[in-house]
């Protein structure tokens, strides 16, 4: 018979009931599976995260949050009995037009949503757009939740990080209405969230975190510029250079290759023929052609030149000069504006190129008044977006946004949707809705104070979970910033950063992690 002993010189156990016992060397003994869950394969983790989700599971370990999340569901039931077929801006019905057609591409708006509307097309029902919406905004506060208890962060810590996201009105409001906005926070917080959630996140999460950034980037065009603090974030994690490298490339090909799409219909490489217009309107904020003297192709586009202009000086950061301030977007889009009588009217390469090229000139020369509005309107940002009746406020209103559709938004409405309705209020629902969104609401100056608050403890705990707090900080900055610098404020862009803030500041507070550096439960690198 073969002999099966160990032929080398390993050691015996002492005395005892032991005693002889052959202690063979630690690599060598075995351990119960639940000792090696971080090195386990890929189909245990997934099945012991599978566990967890389960509805007891969920009742005995996230019982504070499952309850939140339930509850949450039902302002969203009572928007959408309350609010038929959906509710509709100017903005929604070439997105619905966008959305049979897709080509050529819009050389206003971006294809990113119009992408997603096209896949649901077949079913003709606003319903069935705003309720995958819905669920969007609820995944999104489940994702908050899941990655900060992860994290360590208390059950009371988690829930009410993700608790704006889950009942503020207005993100409900978004959620409700035919745009694009809901799909770019969605994308954008799972984008973010893939590369926390491990210490040094994987090739395959930096790719698909690129390839959503890219798909964020042609939702809404002030989407690219959220990959810079991506690519720096990588470098600062020193997570190699092939993740590095799958990022990049992932975000790229496909944005270069909508680029040349776009080429190939309109003649420019770029992704719309807009972002040059504007531009220009962001700059009628502070623009003097006094002082930045632009050549007489150019002399069109002056501010005192445009249909409207206050002829009287006011005095700058008074409360009624800022509230009252002809806006950006009162420029841009004024029936008589410069663009639309020119030589080459309309929204178009031409007339784009123009705006650019005045919006640089205006900026290289009057950079202190440039910064000067950008800052007015972050400022505004949170002081002057509070229980506005405004739908640029996303509020809850008796009467249609769009008083009376016109006759190409009854045609796109129907071409997409089968109907020609516009919103209408459905009582006793939409009355519930007004009664609540009057006391629930996320102010302003509680968004400015997680921003603020996020940033110190981004700060002041960069060695327990700051590190990966600054990744999710600075692309709800971007969200807040980067509108305003390019084209105008306005509430409905920058709360796609909410979410990413709160996850910001859960993060930075989040508990010291253990020292056993598993999937993601060690401390991050610090560099």
């Amino acid at each position: 018979m073969t002999d099966l002993r160990p032929s080398g010189p390993y050691p015996r156990t002492g005395g005892g009931n032991d005693a002889g016992r052959l202690r063979l060397p630690r690599a060598l003994r075995l351990r119960p599976p639940e000792r090696h869950r971080g090195h386990a394969p890929a189909r245990v983790r997934v099945w012991l995260a599978g566990a967890q989700v389960t509805p007891a599971a969920l009742w005995r370990h996230h019982r504070l949050f499952t309850v939140v999340v339930l509850v949450s569901l039902a302002p969203r039931i009572i928007a959408a009995l309350g609010f038929r077929p959906a509710l509709l801006i100017q903005d929604s019905f070439p997105y619905m037009e966008q959305g049979v057609r897709l080509t050529p591409l819009s050389p206003l708006r971006p294809e990113g949503y119009p992408l997603f509307l096209r896949v649901l097309e077949p079913f003709h029902s606003l319903l069935l757009v705003t309720a995958l919406q819905h669920l969007m905004g609820i995944a999104t506060g489940v994702i908050i939740y899941a990655l900060l208890r992860s994290r360590r962060l208390p059950t009371w810590g988690a829930t009410l990080a993700a608790a704006p996201t889950l009942f503020d009105p207005r993100q409900i409001w978004l959620e409700s209405s035919i745009l694009a906005d809901t799909l770019f926070q969605f994308v954008i917080v799972v984008a973010v969230v893939l590369l926390l959630t491990r210490r040094a996140p994987r090739t395959w999460q930096t790719a698909l975190a690129g390839l959503l950034v890219a798909w964020a980037s042609v939702i809404r065009g002030n989407g690219a510029p959220i990959f810079v603090a991506v690519f720096i974030f990588l470098l600062i994690r020193r997570v190699g250079w092939r993740p590095l490298l799958a990022c990049v490339a992932a975000f790229a090909i496909p944005l270069a290759g909508y680029m040349l799409v776009f080429f190939s219909e309109y003649g420019q490489f770029t992704i719309t023929d807009s972002t040059g217009l504007f531009a220009w309107s962001r700059t009628m904020s502070f623009a003097d052609c006094a002082v930045i003297k632009p050549p007489p192709d150019l002399r069109p586009l002056c501010r005192d030149r445009q249909a409207g202009h206050p002829a009287g000086p006011a005095p700058a950061w008074s409360l009624p000069y800022l509230l009252n301030e002809r806006s950006p977007s009162d420029y841009l889009w004024a029936p008589d504006a410069w663009y639309r009588t020119d030589a080459h009217p309309g929204v178009n390469g031409y007339n784009n190129k123009l705006g650019e090229q005045f919006a640089i000139r205006a900026v290289e020369a009057q950079p202190l008044a440039y910064l000067k509005a950008v800052g007015e309107g972050v400022m505004l940002t949170f002081l002057d977006t509070d229980r506005s009746s405004s739908y640029l406020s996303m509020y809850f209103s008796p009467e249609p946004h769009v008083t009376k559709l016109a006759a190409y938004q009854r045609h796109d409405e129907n071409l997409y949707a089968h109907t020609t309705r516009n919103t209408h209020a459905v009582q006793p629902w939409a009355f519930f809705m007004f009664l609540y969104q009057s006391p629930v609401y996320f102010t302003g100056i509680a968004f400015f104070l997680v921003m603020l608050v996020g940033l110190a403890g981004v700060v002041r705990h960069w060695r327990r979970w700051g590190a990966l707090a600054v990744l999710p900080w600075a692309v709800a900055l971007i969200d807040l910033v980067v509108p305003i610098a390019l084209a105008d404020r306005g509430y409905r862009y920058a709360i796609s950063g909410v979410p990413l803030a709160c996850l910001a500041l859960g993060l930075a507070f989040a508990r010291r992690p253990r020292a056993a550096a598993g999937d993601g439960a060690g401390p991050p690198a610090t560099g």
